[in-house]
């Protein structure tokens, strides 16, 4: 469901080549969870990124579910992000003003869709937040705000998550339970995830794992299974 070919962001800083990302390709079949780890520094936000259609690569192309991203106009690659790719941060990224449900159900409100309260629901007893529901986001643990954000990216139905170091404002407590989730979305709705870490412990409990260094993949599709 997701081809990686050739992918290359390339700056120039005072007159200096910098290669974020180096000629990268891997594949993803549909219902993986794969885990992306390296230091800080070596691609592995860039990469996420531009999988994502946050920015945009030098050279390369991204391809989900057969539609090439970089071949879309920029308000069709939006509309494909939105409806197709959910994100989830490090920094959780929620509104103060709303709840935990209205954080919840946002993207249905940029798309003008009617909110499917049942599946909602469903997300909120998966992440096991459904009590937290009309709570203030402020009023909640990291490790709640952080399953809030996980529900959001999930409401619409996505097939690919993308998770940037989402257990990095975590303890390590806090951190285990939101790596349970994830894996038990993935076995249990299916999703495709692809989660960005810099912690091997992290990084362990996908099903497998690729290792980026100075921008390039090192080791590819390492099997956990």
């Amino acid at each position: 469901m997701l081809e990686v070919e050739n992918l290359k962001k390339y700056y120039n800083t005072n007159g200096v080549e910098v290669r974020a990302l180096d000629d990268v390709s891997f594949s993803v079949d549909n219902g993986e969870f794969i885990s992306i780890i390296g230091a800080s520094g070596s691609g592995k936000s860039t990469l996420l990124h531009l999988i994502g259609g946050l920015d945009y690569p030098t050279s390369g192309k991204v391809v989900i579910d057969d539609t090439d991203i970089y071949e879309l106009k920029d308000d069709e690659r939006t509309i494909f992000r939105r409806r197709n790719i959910g994100f989830v941060f490090q920094s959780y990224n929620l509104l103060p003003m709303l709840n935990v449900y209205e954080n919840v159900v946002l993207p249905f409100g940029l798309d003008g869709e009617k909110i499917d309260k049942k599946y909602v629901k469903h997300i909120l007893e998966i992440l096991e937040i459904k009590d937290q529901a009309y709570k203030m986001s402020n009023e909640l643990s990291g490790g709640q705000q952080q399953r809030v954000a996980i529900a959001r990216a999930l409401v619409t139905k996505p097939s690919l998550i993308l998770a940037d170091e989402p257990t990095g404002n975590l303890d390590s407590k806090s951190s285990s339970q939101v790596v349970y989730l994830l894996k038990k979305i993935n076995k249990e709705l299916g999703n495709t995830i692809l989660m960005i870490t810099h912690d091997d412990t992290v990084a362990q409990a996908a099903n497998k794992m690729i290792r980026i260094e100075d921008g390039k993949l090192v080791r590819n599709n390492e099997s956990k299974k």
